[in-house]
């Protein structure tokens, strides 16, 4: 008897550094592949199984051809292709969320809204037109009793990207001006900031329930004036009661937008006195590269798991999947400046690291970079694993200091 093989479509950002992974995670679970993409390489299937697209739009032609593919799940690779592969599941009859709630998670003052209305614990903030004028905006966030220091922030932009902060009224302006310069939308989001370390949760809805796969430390404090990654390390060391509570929240955060099924990433900050404040959440997994730095139990990469559980409805996998006892972090390299990228040296230096496990360089010689707050794309990434916490961390660090990145100063 011949069984037909589970069929998946993998949606393919240009822009991901995680595209091979999603591929060999469905080769590894003998899954029949077809890719739809923005990108115009050449692709490791053959022709007639990629579909490429423009502006993230599938033509009648071309949905007609993946219906008679009677496919068993679309899979989002990262944030950009997220609407179109939940648009293509509805269309295709294929179990998906909501669309609204995955749009709501895209824009952040949309999300502050959703939220708001179900009592979640996350920061005062207004939404305010670029344009207005600036004493209106002033006396906006007084009225809704939010004081300075703030955070200024575009709503549909991603890595921080045009994010600042302001502690006083003439760095609002600044903040403002640096906020519109990198969206075409006019309306942007102001927030109360708060003053805490920084984490991450990596998660995958089964069923509305939330299993969490990791919780990551940002050791390094993101105070501003930009909010530049920089090393990322799980297990967290946060206390038990503090990630029962950021599990509670994120999983109040998913009821409350209409999430029930697959990958979510969110982001919190804790107080000083133990106050959680949820800063983001999103219907995917991790971004960049940073998914090399978790492994699980048995022998298995988050793409697997997720993979899994969109085709296979295979729960039990992501149920019994385990961290790895030991710990690893990743360190996303900084963009000193924005210029021309001329070299990245040392790395075999920094490769010997103790504890460094490889370095990926992402960003291409002689490409345009750009530094905080207007990044677009990682310069490059670190990764590290050892028994404990603080030699994970040093690890991170001396391969930080040991690379050398020269930049041309290029007027941009």
């Amino acid at each position: 008897m011949i069984v037909a093989m589970t069929k998946v479509l993998l949606v393919l950002p240009s822009t991901s550094y995680r595209n091979g992974a999603f591929v060999l995670a469905a080769s590894h679970l003998n899954l029949d592949i077809t890719i739809v993409t923005n990108a115009d390489t050449p692709s490791i299937l053959p022709p007639n199984r990629v579909y490429r697209v423009k502006d993230w739009k599938i033509d009648d032609a071309t949905f007609k051809e993946l219906d008679k593919l009677r496919l068993d799940a679309v899979v989002a690779v990262d944030e950009a292709s997220v609407v179109l592969a939940t648009e293509l599941s509805q269309r295709l009859g294929l179990p998906t969320n909501p669309i609204d709630a995955v749009e709501a998670t895209l824009n952040k003052e949309l999300l502050r809204s959703r939220l708001s209305k179900h009592e979640i614990p996350q920061p005062r903030y207004i939404e305010i037109q670029g344009h207005q004028h600036p004493e209106e905006i002033a006396k906006t966030l007084a009225d809704a009793h939010i004081r300075y220091p703030i955070v200024v922030k575009p709503t549909s932009e991603t890595q921080s990207r045009g994010v600042s902060r302001a502690n006083s009224y003439s760095e609002l302006l600044q903040a403002i001006e640096i906020a519109s310069s990198v969206t075409h939308k006019d309306n942007l989001l102001i927030e109360e900031y708060i003053d805490g370390s920084e984490h991450a949760l990596e998660g995958v809805l089964v069923d509305s329930e939330l299993v969490t796969l990791a919780i990551f430390d940002k050791p390094e404090p993101l105070v501003g004036p930009y909010f530049e990654e920089s090393i990322y390390i799980t297990p967290s060391n946060l206390p038990d009661k503090v990630i029962t509570e950021a599990k509670r929240v994120v999983q109040r955060s998913c009821r409350s937008l209409g999430l029930w099924t697959g990958p979510i990433h969110a982001e919190f900050r804790v107080t000083s006195e133990g106050q959680l404040f949820l800063i983001e959440i999103a219907a995917r997994s991790i971004g960049g590269s940073c998914s090399k730095a978790l492994a699980f139990e048995p022998r298995i990469t988050l793409e697997e798991i997720l993979v899994s559980q969109a085709t296979l409805g295979d729960s039990h996998k992501t149920l019994q999947a385990t961290q790895k006892r030991s710990y690893s972090g990743v360190l996303m390299l900084p963009t000193p400046k924005s210029g021309i990228l001329l070299s990245v040296g040392n790395l075999k230096a920094a490769e010997a690291t103790r504890f460094v496990t490889s370095i990926e360089i992402t960003a291409t010689v002689g490409s345009v970079v750009k530094a905080p707050p207007f990044s677009e794309r990682y310069m490059g990434f670190v990764f590290a694993v050892s028994p404990g916490y603080s030699t994970t961390l040093a690890a991170l660090r001396r391969a930080r200091d040991i690379i050398e990145i020269e930049i041309d100063d290029l007027e941009l």
